[in-house]
């Protein structure tokens, strides 16, 4: 299921740049110190070394008559020229390396993709996206991601997952990701627009794939039927229900709980993000506790309603 993008061994490119610096201030060192030897002051054999190591030809700063110098300074001058090709080339195989080395990620991925069999196709890798996957790893069941942010399909990858860049809207990616393969496509997407566009292209492309699909707005749930959907999950009604039950019953151990596991989930992402980010999962926490102490009321009215219409 898991797959990571390949890697070179201690990548070339870094090592090839780290032998072209060490030879190149190795260079410098050892043409200074050989002007100083011959007889010159520091400053003047510095200058030296920069003038002819970066080929500026100002001339010399002073007459090289000596055949032993002239010797010498033409090996700096080939020495400092080789040393600055080769760290040149160390750039550019690390900017290439790393090109080949996202595509060749991308192509072992899409060959991983195309062996898939009964698979489930993940439309959207938000909160629920990423908690959906995690329950259907924790199962062994094979899934692909696709979402049209790259930072979210990166996540995925990172979280060990196939993931695929794209638009589930179009015809062309969801060949790509399998459909015709796959088990089951869960669009989840927290926009009910857009999961009505793909629940309709994907049951116009295939009869018998099931369809989950989120929706945030009761009223869209028809809609989504309508337009081939399987099933229909409202997750903000699932989880008001959940706490309504949680409210009218005994406490029950938190261990029992299946949403138990996800609450460390939300920890990790708000690692460093204690912001906006805390205070509207705090407004969904407060919205949800409003909706089950209203269920709750309603439930208790209804249960005095009854006691009172039974025959004492």
């Amino acid at each position: 299921m898991s797959t990571s993008t390949p890697k070179t061994i201690e990548h070339r490119s870094r090592q090839t740049l780290r032998r072209g610096v060490t030879f190149f201030m190795g260079t410098c060192v050892v043409a200074t110190t050989g002007y100083v030897i011959a007889g010159w002051s520091w400053i003047d054999a510095i200058y030296m070394v920069v003038i002819t190591v970066f080929g500026v030809g100002f001339g010399e700063v002073r007459p090289v008559e000596n055949p032993v110098l002239k010797l010498f300074t033409v090996g700096v001058i080939m020495a400092g020229c080789s040393s600055l090709i080769y760290v040149a080339g160390g750039l550019v195989q690390m900017l290439t390396e790393g090109e080949i080395e996202t595509m060749l990620g991308i192509r072992q991925r899409s060959r991983e993709i195309d062996t898939l069999q009964d698979h489930t196709i993940i439309c959207g890798y938000g909160r629920v996206g990423q908690m959906l996957a995690a329950e259907l790893g924790a199962h062994g069941s094979k899934l692909v991601v696709l979402d049209n942010n790259s930072e979210r399909v990166e996540k995925a990858i990172n979280d060990g997952y196939l993931a695929v860049e794209g638009n589930a809207v179009d015809d062309e990616t969801l060949h790509d990701v399998g459909l015709f393969r796959a088990r089951a496509i869960a669009s989840v997407l927290p926009d009910d627009a857009t999961n009505v566009f793909i629940t309709l292209t994907a049951r116009d492309l295939s009869d018998s794939i099931r369809i989950i699909a989120r929706a945030e707005n009761p009223a869209t749930e028809r809609k989504l039927i309508r337009g081939g959907a399987s099933h229909v999950v409202m997750p903000a009604a699932i989880g008001a229900i959940r706490i309504a039950q949680l409210a009218v019953a005994d406490e029950v151990p938190a261990e029992t709980l299946p949403e138990s596991r996800f609450r460390i989930l939300g920890n990790q992402d708000a690692v460093g993000n204690t912001g906006d980010a805390d205070d509207a999962i705090q407004h969904e926490v407060e919205e949800l506790a409003a909706l089950a102490a209203d269920l709750t009321h309603s439930m208790e009215d209804h249960r005095i309603e009854a006691f009172s219409k039974e025959p004492h």
